[in-house]
């Protein structure tokens, strides 16, 4: 090896020892703001959502159930839409966000182990912390009309923060 060769090659590993080389998969990609144009949202997302849909027949209507989700090393987040023809009476809004969130309890293999109502813009909502052995989820259910809406968020250990979700809370916008 001459001299030349053995400092190019000391160069390259001091490079690759700090991550300046390319390829070195250390980075983060910088977040997704999303557009969701058949459920009327947009947020900011930690990677592009996934889009899922599958179809539901509560009450024996036949509706489409919106899933977009994102997961990341961390985290889990996403948002659940769907809609009906007519808004729910206003003494079953609250009937149907308690619902919701015993709803997503279930599915999480967990209990709500805390639950607040609140609005959003002006529209009924709960938030709700659904927690199981070993693992936590938060989630926002609001009805907008005859829009409906779940936010969720969900990390392997009870204990770690939910910075996505905290981040698409706050940028969450109904596109209309």
């Amino acid at each position: 090896m001459t001299r030349r060769t053995g400092a190019v090659l000391a160069l390259a590993l001091a490079a690759l020892a700090s991550g300046r080389l390319a390829g070195c998969g250390r980075t983060t990609p910088p977040p997704v703001t999303f557009s969701a144009k058949d459920a009327d949202f947009r947020a900011v997302f930690p990677v592009t959502p996934k889009r899922l849909v599958k179809t539901a027949t509560p009450s024996g209507a036949s509706v489409d159930v919106i899933t977009y989700e994102a997961a990341t090393n961390g985290e889990d987040i996403g948002v659940v839409f769907t809609h009906s023809a007519t808004a729910p009476a206003a003494g079953d809004v609250q009937k149907a966000l308690d619902a919701a969130m015993d709803a997503e309890a279930v599915d999480f293999s967990g209990s709500v182990s805390s639950r607040v109502t609140a609005t959003v813009a002006g529209h009924p909502a709960e938030d709700a912390v659904i927690t199981r052995s070993g693992a936590s989820f938060r989630s926002r259910a609001v009805f907008r009309d005859n829009r409906f809406y779940v936010l969720f968020g969900g990390t392997s250990k009870p204990e770690d923060p939910h910075p996505n979700y905290d981040r698409m809370l706050q940028t969450f916008q109904w596109a209309s």
